[in-house]
């Protein structure tokens, strides 16, 4: 090699080892957790909460359906008996019926979309050593529950009743087109445009996680059809797929491809001290309705599991069918909610701020 090939060579090889020394890997964990009326539904209930923290000790977590009953600021009462076991989390409170948690200061907190209690949808900066991440929670609106429809019963118009067969059974509704429109009839699509439109133009990186209260087309596939009482229908579920084609990953279904093996059920769950969560009981009604999404070119995903108990409802009953290779933590304690909760550890690259 020339000499002066050399030189060029090792001034190349300077300038990535540079480039490689201005960034830090940081690794984050993140829960998503529908708290059902804030831990009131199961006796107890806020404690328990406080005990699925401490077991998972996450860095941030988004709360579904945090309630304030009473004006009472449910939050900062999470915070207060997480701080007396010795865990500091600082409180983000925007409105609505979503609230978060993080070991990390949580700034201009922002209600993007609420309609009622059809759908809440808010914005955060998390400040992570001064690197800002948007941590967006949403709980999308309940009513026109359209994966009901398949299953022989309504999502809550006209009623949440079975559609009868005639014969004391479900009758399947599995027409594609209808089945969609019904959907439609929620406000979650008009949430989740508010929010994808409040995120366009940055180039942060940004998480949403939260109840969609809608499955994923990730899961309804061509495999799936004859299992979990598709009765046969291939659904591109819409704000999953709007999400997707906006440049969001679905990290339960990245880090688990396989939507046959790791179905990722997290509705209806077991909960601890109370009888049937099932609204639809004659049906296998299970779905992932609750998501941890990202975009950003510079995350990793590093693990992903379900969190709370293998048990689920199908056909009323307690099952564990269906979780022989799913990831589980915090299955041992007494659960407090009819949903499941996701966790997540994402690495993010930062450039080093002193560069």
């Amino acid at each position: 090699m020339k000499k002066s090939s050399f030189y060029v060579f090792l001034i190349l090889l300077s300038l990535v080892i540079k480039s490689c020394d201005n960034k830090t890997n940081k690794a984050l964990t993140f829960l998503t957790f529908n708290v059902w009326q804030e831990g009131t539904s199961v006796p107890n209930g806020l404690n328990k909460i406080r005990d699925v923290i401490l077991k998972t000790n996450p860095d941030i977590v988004c709360f579904v359906e945090v309630r304030n009953y009473q004006d009472e600021d449910w939050t900062s009462k999470i915070v207060n008996i997480l701080e007396k076991s010795g865990k500091h989390y600082y409180s983000g409170y925007a409105g609505g019926d979503v609230s978060f948690i993080s070991k990390y200061p949580l700034e201009n907190g922002k209600q993007i979309f609420k309609n009622k209690d059809k759908g809440t949808v808010v914005n955060f900066n998390l400040n992570v050593d001064g690197n800002i991440i948007i941590v967006s929670g949403a709980h999308l609106d309940y009513t026109y529950y359209a994966s009901n429809l398949p299953r022989g019963y309504n999502g809550g118009d006209p009623d949440w009743k079975m559609i009868d067969d005639g014969n004391g059974k479900p009758a399947p509704y599995t027409i594609l087109d209808s089945v969609q429109a019904y959907n439609l009839k929620s406000t979650r699509d008009e949430a989740i445009s508010a929010f994808i439109e409040s995120v366009k133009p940055e180039s942060k990186p940004v998480i949403l996680m939260g109840d969609f209260n809608e499955p994923s087309f990730l899961d309804w596939t061509r495999k799936t059809k004859n299992m979990f009482d598709h009765n046969g229908l291939i659904m591109p579920w819409y704000n999953t797929k709007k999400l997707h084609e906006a440049g969001f990953i679905d990290t339960f279904r990245t880090f688990f491809p396989n939507e046959v093996a790791n179905p990722g059920f997290t509705w209806p769950s077991f909960a601890h001290e109370k009888t049937s969560t099932s609204w639809a009981p004659l049906a296998d009604e299970r779905d992932r309705v609750d998501y941890i999404f990202f975009r950003g070119n510079d995350i990793k995903i590093k693990d992903v599991c379900i969190v709370g108990p293998k048990e689920s409802y199908v056909y009323n009953t307690l099952e564990t069918l269906n979780t022989d290779q799913e990831q589980f933590i915090a299955n041992q304690l007494p659960w407090p909610s009819d949903h499941k909760a996701v966790y997540a550890k994402l690495v993010f690259t930062f450039k080093n701020k002193n560069d």
